[in-house]
């Protein structure tokens, strides 16, 4: 799954005291989407992925390629030596800006801005100047893919569009009712949350649902009244204001299945919760764990190709030579026919289409 908002608040709010002020001594890129700021005795990953992009501390030596790509090298040359200033979320959005105290070539002071868009398929990471234009990104994105919105180096930074949804951080007990008195009666509790409040990810959108009714698929005319789901999201929006947050990691048969920021209940005893120290190791934990069951799963499937392709090729010769093996049973009369031929060649004329002898 690729990390919603809250739990990236609160990534955010752990990593803050640990790295601001900290020096960039080396900058990495071991992966094509993923990039590493070396600090001392820290590693911070960027990981601009469609399916795992997120922002942490880790633990794992990644192999770097022999030539470093072009971002890499651009990043070196903006950010290494350069000061941790400070670490933004916008409320409720899967962006992070890491700023960064900077100097030029000449010595001179200034201002740089990594920003980490954790947005599934839309993930990028992009360098800004002190004037947030754009110094270059993972992905360029120009008119072609994007008429909305560019992502080339010398355009001013756009942050994404708003979904024009309220913030779930942002509601009252009396828009609550209004909204859910409106909501059709045969909507499920998470769709109407999904629809109506910007900030909620599916998976909290459930927990909630079980929480209020104890049924990830109650419905709105289910629950008699908007108060069980209103007292469950308005919890929920205490804990992340005050960033209570717990790094929970939820694992079926030994297999990562899913992780949060709060406590979740909705899977009973089809999962175990498994609490961890920080998010950096929760996160470091559950896509080492996903990764492995990838690579085992690639490895699975390159070897069910290797035998399909082998097994096909054995159906194809096979079929050949059964062909060849009918076509030999009438070899005695072919043979006969053959010497009658040969022994009769001085009776045939040219042209002749059939021969009797």
């Amino acid at each position: 799954m690729a990390i919603d908002a809250i739990c990236l608040t609160a990534v955010v709010e752990e990593l803050k005291p640990q790295l601001l002020g900290l020096r960039v001594d080396k900058v990495q890129q071991p992966a094509r989407d993923q990039v590493v700021l070396l600090f001392r005795g820290k590693r911070l990953l960027f990981n601009a992925g469609a399916g795992a992009p997120r922002l942490q501390l880790t633990e794992i030596l990644r192999d770097n390629p022999a030539e470093p790509p072009m971002f890499c090298m651009l990043l070196r040359k903006h950010l290494s030596g350069a000061r941790v200033a400070d670490m933004v979320q916008p409320p409720l959005e899967r962006l992070v800006r890491v700023e960064f105290d900077a100097s030029d070539e000449l010595g001179r002071a200034g201002k740089r801005t990594l920003v980490l868009e954790a947005m599934g398929r839309r993930s990028n990471l992009i360098l800004l100047d002190e004037e947030d234009r754009v110094i270059d990104s993972l992905r360029r994105v120009d008119a072609d893919m994007s008429a909305q919105r560019q992502v080339l180096p010398g355009l001013f930074y756009q942050p994404p569009a708003s979904t024009g949804r309220l913030p779930f951080l942002e509601e009252t007990e009396e828009g609550f009712t209004a909204r859910f008195a409106a909501a059709p009666a045969e909507k499920t509790l998470d769709a109407f949350l999904l629809d109506q409040y910007f900030g909620l990810s599916p998976l909290m959108a459930r927990e909630l649902a079980f929480q209020a009714a104890g049924d990830t698929d109650a419905r709105v005319f289910q629950l008699g009244g908007p108060g069980p789901l209103w007292r469950a999201l308005e919890d929920f929006s205490n804990r992340v204001r005050d960033n209570r947050f717990t790094p929970v990691c939820l694992t079926r048969e030994g297999r990562p299945l899913d992780f949060a920021c709060v406590p979740v209940g909705q899977y009973g005893g089809g999962a175990e919760a498994v609490t961890y120290p920080s998010f950096s190791a929760l996160l470091d934990a559950f896509y080492a764990a996903r990764e492995r069951q990838e690579r085992a799963r690639q490895r699975g499937a390159d070897l069910l190709r290797a035998a399909s392709t082998a097994r096909d090729r054995l159906r194809r010769k096979l079929a050949l030579q059964e062909k060849e093996y009918a076509e030999t049973q009438n070899r005695d009369k072919l043979r006969i026919q053959g010497d009658l031929i040969t022994a009769n060649l001085y009776r045939m004329e040219r042209g002749q289409a059939r021969l009797e002898c």
